[in-house]
């Protein structure tokens, strides 16, 4: 069995990689025809037999937290296929992973059923809080929605300005257009051009979920919500940290699957992970 280990795009490696991952998560095929694949995104895996058996990615985050920048992995896509579990390939993947990188923060997203293998490599559980608000919006204007492929949304993506200075991430623009192209959020999505803003949104009842805000330029909260193409929205609940500083909100707890986190020597308050950032 070989240890391989690809930080490019290889159609090829993306090919053996995909016949495990969308039998187990979901058919990556989109995201790999984009052409996105490059240096700061990794995989390693185990080859038997000409398919890959076993993998762990991890993509080199750039982390804004209380205005200062830091190095972190994100861990995502570990799987192995069903008959050759219980070989410990995970383990052996996560081991050589953390050697290489030493103690640079790792952090992941995991669902319930595997939450007692990341407590053995280090790995912390800790509680996300959601950020929510009062706020009355009634505004009747008139929408522009973009289509999910339309290259104004790229534009928005690799330009935006506004960063959370509690908690944010600086690089993760390969990941915001996965979860884009992954197809949930295609009719969410938002164009305010008197303000040179994207967002990404969806009402529930009074409830306002703001999963992203992608802006070319500084405004304020007050600017932002004039523009919103929403009414009989009461509460806003934030899918990231907010930016602005001419609004008051809460963090509330809330059921999310659970963060992991691993290196990280300060207590990280209550925070939330932006959901668009998320491997």
């Amino acid at each position: 069995m070989e240890l391989l280990f690809c930080n490019e795009n290889n159609k090829e490696y993306q090919h053996k990689l995909n016949k495990l991952l969308k039998d187990i998560f979901l058919d990556f095929q989109f995201w790999y025809d984009l052409n996105l694949w490059n240096e700061e995104y990794e995989s390693y895996s185990f080859i038997d037999d000409g398919d890959i058996v076993s993998n762990i990615c991890v993509f080199k985050t750039q982390i804004l937290f209380e205005q200062k920048k830091y190095n972190a992995l994100s861990i995502g896509a570990v799987a192995t296929k069903k008959e050759y579990r219980n070989r410990d390939l995970s383990r052996r993947l996560m081991e050589h992973i953390i050697e290489k990188y030493g103690n640079i923060p790792m952090y992941l997203s995991a669902n319930e059923g595997v939450i007692n293998f990341y407590p053995k490599f280090g790995f912390k559980n800790i509680t996300e809080k959601l950020p929510v608000c009062e706020y009355e919006i009634n505004n009747d204007i008139s929408i522009n929605k973009l289509k999910y492929n339309n290259p104004r949304v790229w534009n928005y993506i690799h330009k935006r300005v506004n960063y959370s200075h509690k908690f944010d991430c600086l690089n993760t623009k390969s990941i915001n257009i996965f979860h884009i192209y992954w197809g949930y959020l295609k009719d969410l999505i938002y164009e305010l051009p008197e303000i040179d803003t994207m967002v990404i949104a969806k009402q529930e009842g009074t409830t306002l979920n703001l999963i992203g805000v992608f802006s070319l330029r500084e405004i304020s909260f007050s600017e932002l919500v004039k523009h919103l193409p929403f009414n009989n929205v009461k509460n806003i609940e934030f899918g990231f940290m907010p930016y602005w500083n001419d609004i008051d909100y809460i963090m509330k707890e809330y059921k999310t699957d659970p963060i992991f986190v691993r290196g990280v020597s300060c207590d990280l308050g209550d925070f939330k992970f932006p959901e668009l950032s998320i491997t």
